[in-house]
C-alpha cells in the first residue's frame, strides 16, 4: 500500500526467513551463529522496503531523536591526533549545546556495499553524520539514499555535492612563503610528503603563488624537498638528507608541525642553529608547537571552532534550515615564535 511503513514482517517475508531471524541480524546479534547469504539477504530486503529497526518505534514516528554521529576510520588516529581531537571537542561542544546527542562510530577502510555502513546509519539512528580526514564516495551515495545529511570535515577526497569544511590550504601556503620571503630569505622550501594528498598539495600551490607574487623562478628541484611520509621521522631523515649535500637553503616550510619538528631535530644534528641558520615554519598548531626546541613559528587553524562550524552546518541540514551544499573554508593565521628569524648576513 503507497504510503505504508515496512513492517519487520514485510521483511521476513521478502527475504524468506522468519521475523527473529530479521531481528537477529539488524541488531547484530552476536549470540546468534546466521550465516552470511541470509544476513545479505535480510539486509537487501530491509534496503528495498526501506526498513530500520528503529524508525518503527512509536517514539521516532512522533519527534525527532536528536542524534547526530561522527565517523572516523579504523586506521586512523583522528581522536588522539593533536589537530583533530581539537575539531572533534568543538563539535562535541556545539552538539551537545543544541540539545542533540553525539554517537560514535568507527568504519573500515574499504567500502564494498550498504552492509558496511555503521549500525547508527543503517538503523537511522543518527539524523545526521559528521566524517572527518576521508570518506568513501560510495559510502556518502549509500548515506544520501538513506536521506540522512552529511558534513565532510577536512575530507580527502572531495565529493561532489557533499557540504565540507576544509582548511584554508591555499591561503595558508601563500601566507607561509610569503613570510620567508619578507624576512630576507632568498633560499626558501617547502617540505612535504612525495605522494601527497590534495590538502597538501594545495598547502605547496599557495606556498609556489608566494614566488609568483614576487616574480621569482620557482621549481620542484629547488624549492621542493620530499619525504616518503608525512610525521616527524620521515621529515627527520628528508632533512637528514638535505643538510648532508650542504643545501643553501635558510628557510624551510613544513606541510605540518608534525614534520616540522623532525626537520628541527635534523638541524640541531647538523649543526645548524635555528633561526640563525635556518628559519622553519609549521602548519596547524598543535600544542607541541609551544614546546619545540625553539618553540615553532606555524599557521594556526582554529580548531575547535572547525568543529563547531561543522556541527552547526549538519544540524541546519537536519532542522531543513537550509539545505543549500556549501563549502565552508576554515581561516588560517600566521602564529610567529622564535623558529624563524632575518637570515644572517655571510
Amino acid at each position: 500500500m503507497p504510503g505504508k511503513r515496512a513492517t519487520i514482517r514485510d521483511v521476513a517475508e521478502r527475504a524468506g526467513v522468519s521475523t527473529a531471524t530479521v531481528s537477529f541480524v539488524l541488531n547484530d546479534n552476536p549470540n546468534e551463529s546466521i550465516s552470511q547469504a541470509v544476513r545479505s539477504r535480510v539486509l537487501g530486503a530491509a534496503r528495498e522496503l526501506s526498513y530500520h529497526a528503529n524508525a518503527a518505534a512509536a517514539g521516532l514516528a512522533r519527534k525527532r531523536i536528536r542524534n547526530v554521529g561522527i565517523v572516523f576510520y579504523k586506521q586512523d588516529d583522528s581522536i588522539t591526533n593533536q589537530f583533530y581531537s581539537f575539531v572533534v571537542q568543538g563539535a562535541v561542544k556545539e552538539a551537545v549545546e543544541r540539545n542533540y546527542n553525539l554517537l560514535f562510530s568507527y568504519v573500515e577502510t574499504t567500502y564494498k556495499s550498504f552492509e558496511d555502513l555503521p549500525k547508527m546509519v543503517r538503523e537511522k539512528n543518527a539524523e545526521g553524520v559528521l566524517f572527518m580526514r576521508r570518506v568513501h564516495p560510495n559510502m556518502i551515495k549509500d548515506i544520501d539514499a538513506l536521506d540522512i545529511p552529511v558534513v565532510l570535515v577536512d575530507t580527502v577526497p572531495r565529493v561532489a555535492g557533499v557540504n565540507a569544511f576544509q582548511i584554508d590550504n591555499l591561503n595558508g601556503g601563500l601566507t607561509a612563503g610569503e613570510y620567508l620571503l619578507s624576512l630576507g630569505h632568498e633560499h626558501i622550501a617547502m617540505l612535504v610528503p612525495r605522494d601527497a594528498v590534495a590538502s597538501l598539495e594545495q598547502r605547496l600551490a599557495g606556498f609556489r603563488s608566494a614566488f609568483e607574487k614576487h616574480d621569482l623562478d620557482f621549481s620542484r628541484s629547488a624549492n621542493v624537498v620530499e619525504s616518503d611520509g608525512f610525521n616527524y621521522d620521515a621529515a627527520h631523515r628528508a632533512t637528514a638528507a638535505l643538510f648532508a649535500k650542504k643545501s643553501s637553503v635558510t628557510g624551510l616550510f613544513c606541510a605540518n608541525d608534525e614534520m616540522a619538528a623532525g626537520a628541527l631535530r635534523a638541524a640541531h644534528e647538523a649543526g645548524l642553529e635555528v633561526p640563525r641558520d635556518l628559519s622553519v615554519i609549521g602548519f596547524d598548531d598543535i600544542v607541541m608547537s609551544n614546546y619545540t626546541d625553539p618553540p615553532l613559528t606555524t599557521i594556526g587553524v582554529v580548531k575547535e571552532h572547525m568543529g563547531r562550524r561543522a556541527m552547526a552546518r549538519l544540524i541546519e541540514l537536519v532542522e531543513d534550515v537550509d539545505d543549500r551544499v556549501k563549502i565552508e573554508l576554515a581561516p588560517v593565521k600566521l602564529v610567529v615564535r622564535g623558529s624563524t628569524a632575518r637570515p644572517k648576513t655571510r
